[in-house]
């Protein structure tokens, strides 16, 4: 990955995708309208990013799994049988069950997608301040590390506030929960965040004499601008996860590049094939084929969702446990990446 493309991968792209489907929706240009190749490329990317993660985590898996047993094993297992469980006693009930079951499971993945990317905007700020050498105060740091929870919190408030939520593909996302007053408290406390936010910029921005590097300054663009003006729901629940996956490719590919130096592997092109096109057989093998087959099997076409929803609040869970043993500001990963 060059590294002129880094900021671009990490929020640019993201950015540039905010402005022109802003232009697009007030011209009455929907996002739902983007099917065919645009779907799959979607899929594909979203799969790829479960699969490199578990690539990094268990390429090793002797060593890494005795050194991580409970989070990279035992946790897994046990989230797999609570699910299984839900899901048949999802089964055994009616239809209106199934469908409450699966709205609520879809209402997981959503939150938990927004969950993830603010938590990755600022890992990867880290990596890049790590990369320009740039030295952050405690302060700094904090108000980085927190400064992008208010979004998560609005989202949370606009699924969850009497009058709101959306629906998607027939299924209700969100629930009748929170009073409107929250969600307008939630604004306003992000808004003081992204003052926060700016105002640490501007203070690296004067210490350096020019502008922080774009893999510190675009994801927090990308957050704000995503998360805090959102475009539509259906146009932040697609994008959202291809960007965040977008995101986490980028990073994962200079963790491999560091892997292969430190084992004095060769980094080519049929190297990268092999991890980046089994990691997009794998994902899409558990987020796409294998919860379609088992939709088709065991609940038919009326209900479609339900084993899809499960599967990727699995995965979305899973992958937050593998990400915070591999990305572990100390660990081996990073510390070879920062080399």
């Amino acid at each position: 990955m060059a590294g002129h493309l880094d900021g671009w991968l990490v929020g640019w792209f993201a950015v540039a995708a905010w402005v022109v489907l802003w232009v697009a929706e007030r011209r009455g240009f929907s996002v739902a309208r983007l099917d065919g190749p645009f779907y799959w490329v979607v899929l594909a990317t979203s799969a790829m990013h479960f699969g490199i993660s578990y690539h990094l985590a268990y390429a090793d898996a002797r060593r890494t799994v005795r050194s991580r047993p409970i989070v990279l094993v035992v946790a897994p297992v046990a989230l797999g049988i609570v699910l299984t469980i839900a899901i048949a006693v999802a089964l055994s009930s009616g239809s209106d069950s199934r469908r409450g079951f699966t709205s609520a499971l879809l209402t997981s993945v959503y939150l938990l997608t927004i969950w993830h990317y603010i938590k990755q905007a600022y890992g990867i700020a880290r990596l890049g301040a790590a990369y320009a050498n740039i030295s952050l105060t405690i302060s700094e740091v904090r108000i980085l590390r927190y400064g992008l929870y208010p979004l998560w919190l609005m989202s949370v408030a606009k699924l969850l506030t009497r009058g709101r939520g959306f629906s998607f593909s027939g299924y209700r996302i969100g629930a009748e929960i929170l009073p409107g007053e929250v969600l307008s408290v939630m604004r306003i406390i992000a808004i003081l965040c992204a003052v926060l936010v700016a105002g640490v910029f501007a203070g690296l921005a004067r210490r350096s004499g020019g502008w922080p590097p774009g893999l510190m300054l675009a994801p927090y663009v990308a957050s704000f601008l995503w998360l805090g003006i959102p475009l539509t729901y259906s146009s932040a629940g697609l994008l959202l996860g291809v960007f965040h996956a977008t995101q986490y490719i980028a990073c994962a590919h200079r963790a491999e590049a560091a892997v292969a130096r430190t084992q004095h592997e060769p980094a080519n092109l049929r190297r990268w094939l092999e991890i980046f096109g089994g990691a997009v057989c794998g994902g899409l093998l558990l987020t796409t084929w294998a919860p379609q087959a088992l939709n088709r099997a065991y609940v038919g076409g009326g209900e479609p969702l339900l084993f899809s929803a499960a599967f990727f609040v699995f995965l979305n869970l899973h992958h937050y446990m593998v990400d915070a043993v591999i990305w572990r500001s100390k660990g081996e990963l990073v510390r070879a990446m920062v080399a």
